[in-house]
């Protein structure tokens, strides 16, 4: 097990989840806050299905912060 889980054993985290899970956790909690779609696989390394989205440097660090900071101040929920 890789010592980023290991470590959340000793959290408050369901049982069974993996790395994996906060990936599609973070997809959701973008969503909620009305991120849009090509800002999610930015902000996850998801890659897009259009040709268009490889062209340039994509969007800065600064507004990937933004919506992070959006979804920080959201209660969250590990029931």
């Amino acid at each position: 097990m890789p010592r980023f889980e290991k470590s959340l054993t000793k959290q408050r985290v369901p049982e069974g989840c993996v790395i994996h899970s906060f990936r599609h956790s973070m997809r959701d909690r973008l969503r909620e806050v009305q991120c849009p779609a090509d800002m999610i696989d930015q902000i996850g390394g998801w890659s897009t299905g259009g040709i268009g989205q490889g062209y340039g440097e994509g969007y800065s660090l600064n507004q990937k912060w933004e919506w992070l900071l959006r979804i920080s101040l959201q209660p969250l929920n590990l029931d």
